[in-house]
């Protein structure tokens, strides 16, 4: 594959040439694309021949170029997210044609390809659907992660992160959290092609076995065009099984017609874990029996240097794309490289992409799109595994006088640099072809071809070091240790969809689609595992000398899913649209049929009506929409089959043994929801709003039994049984409060709340599950949500000893936290009872952008979450594990009693810990300035523009750990319940880029 992608890089290199060349033959239109009103030049605008194939797309300033004409005079159509479609008459040869686009972000007439069988204008939809204007927001705002171009970009979409270290994401949620047992990881989609998207890949770096590493990370945000979301199954039915919890599907850049256009992109800047020195809390010890509080300073002398550094950023990208009315291309490669905070944590990615188009003949196109990335990325121990963040949280006076440690609790940071080495090597491409054919004006169809291989080796390696690190905390660690696994991940897309049109009367335009999907998925991979070399130096698992362990094996999962929508239109304003759909999932039990998942829609522009016009000064344009649609979620792969293991047998011989009982009649957990909105643009193009109150209902929810041991098998059976609901309303709000020549404003908000309950886990009389420590699903609450004890107040002695604690009772009231008998752990001990929501029930951001003179830009961007809380593990093994190091372990009586309590009680009370995590932050602050043609000249460019830009400034919130963000991403936290403990904080980033174009 990584050969293909040269030679296709390799032909487009020969071609660009010949197309600049071709771009001279035939008629020829040109111009620029500018705003109404102010005369901006508007960068990305598609400009199409209506009833051809010619295309192009404006570039920085404005311009475009259409060759291959022919006649006197053609019908142009233009595009731009945040316009309005304005169609216009131009005459072949005329090079100064002035398209001036009218604003209006929330534009009717956008074409969305998203949950739709072919392009659809936004109008005819009835579900929402929040599209990210990805080239506009990077041509201002240098972005460096997939994850951050979404974040705070689309209403009730919630990135989780999981740390703060380089190269690693988080997990991403759309509309709360929809299933119980499974993944609730939205469904992503390159060009129509579904890719793998794990939020936590990577070598055990972190506590309870997994990392941070996300695959949707891999996707450069410079080579994006626009980002579409759809939030749940009322608009996602067309994907069918897999769905429920949403689709993001990220459409790249495309060629435009015209001669070769250059572009290099540089960005240089600096990664650092701010105010680090007073960031960390306190710790106390004793020192020659007097209680004295850790000194920072000395432990920076103890390390022989900073603990944190900051780290390098820098990236450039190359990229060209041009073309004639025959073909188009866009091509780039890029180069990554990021340092963290910490020396072992980095990235070093190399990426290319390569997008052609070729219309052999006005009424067919073949796309051919390949994007590929490699390179390594470098982790430290974090999360309870130890490392840096672990050392220094938890160090102690007690130490100092430790002629190994320091002062740190467990070694000196540079030391597990030396010990631990966590990296992964990555290769991931993602291809597809796409055939669209027009035989006739009232038919069209296209089929696709995609394909995404990711290869990926986590590797741990621990060298023989222990002559030079004699440290008893390591132990075994420094004698060497190699840890070996080599992931392959394929993902195949084939999808065609067939759309016939026609007019039923003058008023009523009726259009009928099929089509059908099928999605092959596996994943194979290699494990090696060895430990203790003999002597240093050796570095292969072959040279391990004890455990050397090796394992294999292959998942494979499989979709087929037929489905046909018919629509229609009524004056071009009434849309009615209904579609069924049916699946079959490899993984469904022998037992179960086929799902069938309807969808029902209507969009309503009323401000078309002649009634409006009272309201047109006011109002110009108004929608109602309203949509109810199914989708699913399929089991774990081979969860419904019932297994046996490999064992050796009586003399060796080869015997199997009972595994996994699995369930014949197990099926997909079935997404049911509907939603109601509306979409309003008032006061001239100046206000826009968007509305929508979702009711999200998963039926079949997948959970657990316990199954009875005497029938052969052990452990649990997966089963259809439980419910959970999801409400919520989502606004978005953008708005023009000024706009001249000189000076625009543009404001944004997105406001996203989601309320989610348990309705039922499938048993008569059963209440709740455990979830995770701490954490339980039950009936009336939210899923993954906080119970324990509630301590309501408690009295100590001089020594911190608990003479009395009182908790709540889970009827208004209180009682005695432990039983008469003194013991805890007893039937009579105050009941758990639920504290709060592991996830945040409410989200937005505010974004505001100033522009001076079309040339100077400011941008800014505040997010928040509000009303959520997590498990603050930080203070929990500060002040409760490790022999305590609060103030509370050693000064009780200065000390809130109710905490003293708390801290003493041997984790029996541990409520305090359970906090409030809400935020604010001041995610991004960008300065941009396009230099005038005249400057950009003198470099021989023919335009040039600078920014500097910032990322997590500053954070408000209540949370008494390290970090509002940042948790453990996997073990029994699955990233569904939030729990940070000696996590990496997220790091502040400044960039300052320089784009130039050719």
């Amino acid at each position: 594959m990584r050969h293909a992608l040269v030679t296709i890089a390799a032909a487009l290199a020969a071609l660009v040439l010949p197309a600049s060349r071709a771009a001279a033959q035939g008629g020829t239109i040109a111009g620029a694309v500018v705003t109404l009103g102010t005369a901006e030049p508007i960068p990305s605008a598609q400009i199409m021949v209506v009833g051809g194939t010619q295309r192009a797309t404006s570039d920085a300033r404005g311009q475009f170029r259409l060759t291959g004409l022919s006649g006197a005079t053609v019908t142009l159509e233009v595009r731009r997210i945040g316009y309005k479609v304005t169609r216009l008459s131009a005459r072949v040869g005329d090079e100064n044609v002035r398209v001036a686009l009218e604003s209006n972000p929330a534009s009717l007439e956008a074409l969305v390809v998203t949950g739709t069988p072919g392009a659809t204008e936004k109008k005819a939809i009835g579900n929402s659907i929040s599209t990210v204007d990805a080239a506009a927001v990077t041509a201002i705002a240098p972005i460096t992660s997939m994850q951050s171009l979404l974040n705070g970009r689309a209403p009730g979409v919630v990135l989780q992160s999981a740390t703060g270290a380089v190269g690693t994401g988080g997990h991403l949620r759309v509309r709360g959290l929809a299933s119980l047992s499974l993944g609730n990881e939205p469904l992503v989609y390159v060009d129509g092609v579904r890719v793998d998207n794990d939020p936590s890949t990577g070598p055990a770096n972190q506590a309870f076995g997994s990392s941070s590493i996300s695959r949707i990370n891999d996707i450069n945000p410079d080579d994006i065009e626009s980002i579409e979301v759809l939030k749940g199954p009322s608009a996602a039915t067309l994907y069918g099984t897999e769905a429920s919890n949403g689709v993001i599907n990220i459409i790249t850049k495309k060629g435009r017609d015209g001669a070769a256009r250059w572009n290099v992109l540089a960005k240089q800047g600096v990664n650092y874990l701010q105010n680090w020195k007073t960031r960390f809390p306190t710790n106390y010890g004793l020192l020659n029996g007097q209680v004295v509080a850790v000194s920072m300073d000395s432990l920076i002398n103890a390390n022989g240097g900073d603990i944190f550094r900051n780290g390098r950023y820098q990236e450039t990208q190359v990229s060209v794309s041009g073309g004639s009315s025959a073909l188009s291309y866009y091509a780039s490669g890029n180069l990554l490289d990021s340092q963290g905070a910490e020396p072992s944590n980095s990235e070093r990615h190399y990426g290319a992409r390569v997008n052609v188009g070729i219309n052999p003949n006005p009424r067919f196109r073949t796309s051919i799109d390949a994007g590929y990335v490699s390179g390594p990325t470098n982790l430290s121990a974090e999360a309870g595994f130890g490392g840096r963040v672990w050392s220094t949280v938890l160090a102690t006076p007690t130490n100092y006088n430790n002629p190994i440690r320091h002062g740190f609790y467990s070694a000196i940071p540079v030391e597990y640099d030396e010990v631990y080495h966590f990296w992964q090597d990555l290769d991931h491409l993602t291809g597809s072809i796409r055939f669209e054919n027009e035989p006739t004006d009232w038919f069209q169809h296209r089929l696709t071809f995609g394909y995404d291989n990711v290869q990926q080796g986590d590797n741990l390696f621990q060298p023989r070091i222990d002559s030079l690190i004699p440290n008893p905390s390591f132990g075994s660690d420094a004698l060497g240790l190699k840890d070996v696994t080599q992931n392959t991940i394929n993902t195949r897309t084939i999808d065609y969809a067939a759309t016939a049109t026609w007019n039923v009367r003058p008023t009523i335009k009726s259009s009928t689609s099929v089509g059908g999907q099928y999605y092959h998925n596996s994943a194979y991979y290699v494990y090696a595992h060895g430990e203790v070399f003999p002597t240093p130096g050796l570095s292969s698992i072959d040279a391990t000398t004890t455990n050397r362990v090796n394992d294999e094996d292959l998942t494979e999962n499989a979709t087929l899913g037929v489905y046909g929508q018919e629509q229609v239109a009524w004056r071009d304003r009434l849309f009615l649209t209904a579609a069924l759909r049916s699946d079959q999932n490899s993984a469904f039990g022998t037992n179960f049929k086929r799902v069938t998942y309807p969808k029902y829609s209507l969009s309503w522009v009323a401000s078309d009506e002649a009634f409006w016009s009272h309201f047109k000064d006011y109002v110009q344009t108004f929608r109602f929409r309203g949509a109810y649609g199914e989708a699913g979620k399929a089991p774990a792969t081979y969860a419904a089959l019932r297994t046996f293991a490999s064992v050796p047998g009586y003399n060796d011989s080869p015997a199997v043994t009972p595994q996994f009982i699995g369930n014949p009649n197990l099926g997909p957990e079935r997404g049911k929801e509907y939603e109601l909105g509306f979409d309003a643009n008032a006061l001239d193009d100046r206000l826009d709003l968007q509305f929508t109150y979702y009711h999200k209902k998963t039926t079949d929810a997948i959970l657990n039994r316990q199954i009875t041991p005497s029938i052969g098998f052990s452990g649990t059976q997966p089963f259809n049984a439980g419910a959970l609901l999801n409400t919520g309303l989502e606004w978005t709000v953008r708005a023009t409060p000024y706009r001249s020549e000189r000076v625009k404003v543009d404001l944004g908000f997105n406001l996203a709340t989601n309320q989610n309950r348990i309705l039922s886990l499938g048993q008569p009389g059963l209440t709740f599950v455990t979830a995770g420590t701490y954490v339980q699903h039950h009936v009336g609450y939210p899923a993954y949500g906080w119970f324990e004890k509630q301590l309501l107040n408690a009295t100590v002695d001089a020594k911190g000893n608990i003479l009395t604690a009182n908790c709540a009772d889970g009827k208004g009231g209180s009682m005695p936290c432990w039983g008469a008998d003194g013991k805890w752990g007893t039937a009579d001990d105050a009941p758990l009872v639920y504290l709060g929501r592991s996830t945040p029930p409410v989200e937005g951001s505010y974004t505001a952008t100033v522009t001076l003179y079309d040339r100077l830009h400011l941008y800014t961007m505040l997010d928040f979450e509000r009303g959520w809380k997590k498990l603050d593990g930080t203070t929990r093994v500060r002040c409760t594990f490790f022999g305590g190091r609060c103030p509370e372990n050693f000064t009780p009586a200065q000390a809130d009693p109710n905490r003293v309590a708390e801290v003493n009680s041997n984790h029996n009370l541990v409520d305090f810990l359970i906090t409030n995590a809400s935020f604010t932050k001041f995610r991004e602050f960008t300065v941009s300035y396009d230099l005038p043609s005249s400057v950009a000249r003198q470099f021989r460019t023919t335009r040039a523009s600078i920014a500097l830009s910032g990322h997590n400034l500053h954070t408000w919130t209540p949370y008494t750990g390290l970090e509002p963000e940042s948790m453990f991403n996997g073990g029994s936290r699955g990233g569904n319940t939030s729990w940070e403990q000696t996590v990496l904080p997220q790091l502040t980033q400044w960039v300052l880029s320089v784009n130039l174009g050719f």
